[in-house]
């Protein structure tokens, strides 16, 4: 069978993944099986990064006389004084952390986790000294319901950390922010875009399919919700196609704004057709365009149709979920 298109572009993209997912080449040109991917989350501080037990609540918990009270409350004043500076900066580099984070951006995190842990070790050892210095006032059970204290913070601190866990990794792949990960702990690159609302399927593979905060779309033609093209004129179908391309975007989370490149394929295209493309997608022809491009092509795998429109884009929002919620 005779191709419609005097060209195939074949596009290879080669990207920088952690150590942990690439696959290992042997001598021969042949692919090792391809190392177990394990998005740890880092280690972070615990109880050094919250402080000592308050005043107010060690008297209670370590049942301290009124000399016990005053000795612990001046070294606790002391050292809060001299290590709220670490501590504000460790504050801040959380905040920094979980807002990076939050975003799918693991190196930027990372980042920031490096600092907190710096600033872990340096509260860690002063803290260890304040403990120390309970010694010299503290009975020997009194130590120990600190102890029993802190370790019990400490358990707390790091539940908390295991059930962030799924966050990191979320972000586990940088650029690949969002990415699943499936059973078996093996990333999920791509996923399907539900149908999106009176734009039809296509009969070959899927309408759309996201990757991390990447949405890819296929061509969409100037058909209308019954799958009948529009028109038999390149104006009619252009801009139905081009409202296609936008039930599609809403249904992946993104909107014509968002849209990075576009790339259209026309039937018998001449050079007087981008005027009429553009008035039917002005959408997308703002200030701030996409890259675009156009290929003129002899026909179309669907019969009679006169253009093709297909998109990559980002996404911002919430992806559409067609029925109630308790069937999505």
């Amino acid at each position: 069978m005779k191709s419609s298109l005097p060209y195939v572009f074949l596009t290879a993209t080669l990207s920088l993944l952690p150590a942990t997912v690439v696959a290992q080449y042997g001598q021969s040109g042949g692919m090792a099986p391809m190392r177990r991917y394990e998005p740890d989350a880092p280690k972070l501080p615990g109880i050094e990064l919250e402080g000592p037990l308050d005043s107010g609540t060690a008297r209670v918990i370590l049942a301290l006389n009124d000399d016990q009270g005053r000795r612990y409350a001046q070294v606790y004043d002391s050292f809060m004084v001299a290590t709220q500076p670490q501590r504000d900066s460790a504050e801040a580099a959380t905040t920094k952390m979980n807002e990076r984070l939050e975003a799918g951006d693991r190196p930027a995190a990372m980042y920031y986790v490096e600092r907190l842990q710096d600033l872990g070790k340096y509260l860690k050892d002063r803290q260890d000294k304040f403990e120390d210095n309970l010694r010299k006032f503290l009975t020997g059970d009194q130590v120990k319901a600190y102890k029993k204290w802190r370790d019990g913070q400490q358990q707390a601190i790091e539940r908390k950390q295991r059930e962030n866990a799924l966050r990191w990794q979320e972000a586990a792949f940088g650029g690949f922010a969002g990415a699943r990960v499936g059973e078996g702990g093996a990333p999920e690159f791509k996923t399907p875009v539900p149908p999106a609302p009176g734009v039809v399927a296509p009969a070959l593979g899927a309408q759309a399919v996201s990757v991390g905060r990447g949405l890819y779309i296929g061509g969409q033609f100037g058909a209308d919700s019954t799958g009948t093209l529009v028109g038999t004129d390149l104006r009619s179908q252009a801009a139905q196609a081009f409202a296609n391309l936008g039930a599609v975007l809403k249904a992946g989370g993104s909107a014509p704004r968002d849209v990075v490149t576009l790339t259209i394929y026309v039937v018998n295209y001449r050079p007087a057709d981008t005027a009429t493309i553009r008035d039917a997608g002005t959408a997308y022809f703002g200030s701030n365009p996409p890259i675009v491009t156009i290929i003129g092509v002899q026909s179309l795998a669907r019969e009679g149709a006169l253009i093709s429109v297909a998109a990559t884009a980002a996404t911002r929002g919430t992806p559409y979920r067609p029925g109630p919620p308790s069937q999505r």
